[in-house]
């Protein structure tokens, strides 16, 4: 007879950073459940969670790049409608800069998925290793991977488009009209993976492309593994390999986690 599992914790998600991201990080739990079982899962053996989504969220990549409106206020009003939930994850890379400001005004644990995937990284290729980045400009331009990684590895190398020659241009071709759209008077056309883009197969292969080319760029120059560290871009290269390219889903790391801790296998983040 198939044991029922004993969930202790419920998940909690801070949602619509975008949307399509946190859909997709739903779908992951579901995943990461029948990994922890070891079998299929029936619909009552799948974890509780509590969702919060405000795609209203100020956008985090400009709050960084240009001083727009911050979203904390939008991230700190989103968690506390997390009732019942005993922690709360964020299926956004960039929502992760603005955690040391809500962090102190909630009082729900958050899972830091920036330095699980980091950690995860470092376990794949050794404290010496060199991690690709691929993210949104606000993301790598805020220094939270950089700074991760330094902490935890010193002597490990980070790369990221903007470390290659004709680095700018490489990163707004090859990974944010990809994300975003293109750039049209300052303004993004839209179309991008972020505006559902990636739902069909041809623009699908269209928008994955460019993004291929990048984690191919900075494993030539030396990278080891490449995080794909905008919770978009998996939508459209995949989470395994690009040709002989190791890739890491930050994502998918923090679902595995989410998971385990709502099982009692982990504790409760700090």
């Amino acid at each position: 007879m198939i044991t029922k599992p004993t969930w202790k914790h419920v998940i909690g998600i801070l949602g619509g950073l975008g949307p399509h991201a946190h859909v997709e990080f739903e779908a992951l739990l579901l995943r990461a459940t029948e990994q922890a079982l070891g079998r299929s899962a029936r619909d009552q053996d799948y974890p509780p969670w509590v969702l919060s989504s405000m795609p209203a969220t100020p956008d985090r990549t400009r709050a960084i790049l240009e001083g727009t409106e911050s979203p904390v206020e939008a991230l700190v009003e989103s968690a506390r409608r997390l009732v019942g939930a005993a922690f709360a994850v964020i299926p956004c890379n960039t929502a992760h800069v603005f955690l040391p400001q809500v962090r102190p005004r909630v009082s729900i644990p958050f899972l830091d998925m920036v330095r699980e995937a980091v950690e995860k990284a470092l376990a794949r290729v050794g404290p010496r290793g060199s991690i690709g980045v691929l993210a949104a400009s606000g993301t790598i331009r805020s220094g939270i991977y950089a700074e991760t990684i330094r902490r935890i590895a010193p002597e490990s190398r980070m790369l990221t488009p903007f470390d290659l020659e004709g680095g700018e241009q490489m990163q707004e071709k090859l990974v944010m009209e990809p994300i975003y759209g293109a750039l049209c008077n300052g303004n993004r056309a839209g179309g991008g993976i972020k505006s559902g883009g990636y739902r069909d197969p041809l623009s699908r292969e269209k928008l994955a492309e460019p993004m291929r080319e990048a984690a191919r760029r900075l494993s030539r120059a030396g990278a080891d593994v490449v995080l794909t560290a905008c919770t978009e871009i998996p939508l459209v290269l995949g989470r395994d390999r690009v040709d002989e390219v190791r890739l890491l889903d930050p994502m998918w790391v923090a679902a595995e986690a989410a998971v385990e801790i709502a099982l009692g296998n982990r504790p409760l983040p700090s």
